[in-house]
């Protein structure tokens, strides 16, 4: 096997580091043909990860980190081709997850590229005016943004309980937003909390957003909250944990193909920000091969 490994030594707050060094250690002792590109910065990897591809044709590429790695890796995937191995190490690492990966033994992982042939996933694609971004999870906007904003800045709180704080801090400031959202060419104006556009079924570390999500059905997942008080969204929020909020009837689904989003809000999408809005969301042409179980 030829293999382009990326590691973020940063992801999970050092989690990427250590995962890094344990698949070293496994390849150290077979005959598979292995680049490792380990740099301290986003930038420096995309350039070394762009410099390797255009000089060698690498039959997989191996991801050791989390979701946001996985997001700033989705251009170079599926322009190259490059089917994707997931080796779990970031905060909430939903993409595993979906795929079966989570809390499976590293060596086991390691070995599907031997044992079994790629899938194919759909992929979103947000069209906003900075130009268009792919994105495969979920979405999102209003509270959620203001959420996941929150999160990203937490450092000393990992996993699901920095998603649960950030929730905690911002619920009692945020104001509802008047959206105007196009479904399929069906229009709706709704005075909501948040906006969420899902391919896949979970964030923020398992929070399971939009449980009927399939990266297979060619179609986007929309999720509309209501405008409620900030103690109801409290009261709603554990479910999301469990996927049993989509019985609330503040919580309204949808689904198409192509979505057209405005308010006054910015988008995130698998955890990274985006832009502001407006945007239009669809799911692209191209396809994301990936190993799952």
């Amino acid at each position: 096997m030829k293999a382009l490994v990326v590691i973020n030594p940063k992801a999970g707050g050092g989690k990427g580091l250590t995962i890094g060094e344990k698949v070293r250690k496994h390849f150290k002792q077979r005959d598979d043909q292995i680049t490792f590109i380990q740099e301290a910065s986003l930038v420096a990897s995309l350039q070394a990860i762009s410099q390797a591809i255009k000089d060698s044709d690498y039959e997989v590429l191996i991801c050791v980190g989390g979701d946001g790695l996985i997001h700033d890796l989705l251009p170079t995937l599926v322009d190259r081709q490059l089917p994707m191995l997931v080796i779990p190490a970031g905060t909430g690492n939903d993409l595993a997850r979906t795929l079966g990966l989570h809390g499976k033994k590293l060596e086991r992982l390691l070995e599907l590229p031997h044992k079994s042939q790629p899938s194919l996933v759909d992929i979103g694609q947000i069209t906003h005016g900075g130009g268009s971004t792919p994105f495969v999870q979920i979405l999102s906007t209003g509270f959620d943004s203001v959420v996941n904003e929150k999160a990203n800045k937490a450092k000393l709180v990992r996993g699901k309980n920095k998603y649960v704080l950030a929730v905690l801090s911002k619920v009692w400031g945020f104001k509802p937003i008047d959206y105007e959202i196009t479904i399929d060419g069906v229009a709706h104006s709704p005075r909501a909390m948040l906006v969420c556009v899902a391919n896949g079924t979970s964030y923020g570390g398992g929070m399971k957003i939009a449980p009927h999500a399939n990266h297979g059905d060619q179609l986007l997942d929309i999720m509309v909250v209501d405008h409620v008080n900030p103690l109801r969204l409290l009261l709603v929020f554990p479910r999301v944990f469990f996927g049993t909020h989509v019985r609330h009837p503040k919580v309204h689904f949808y689904t198409g193909t192509k979505i057209e989003i405005s308010g006054d809000t910015v988008a995130f999408a698998d955890g990274e920000e985006i832009a502001q809005l407006p945007i239009s969301i669809t799911i692209s042409e191209k396809k994301l091969a990936v190993y799952r179980i």
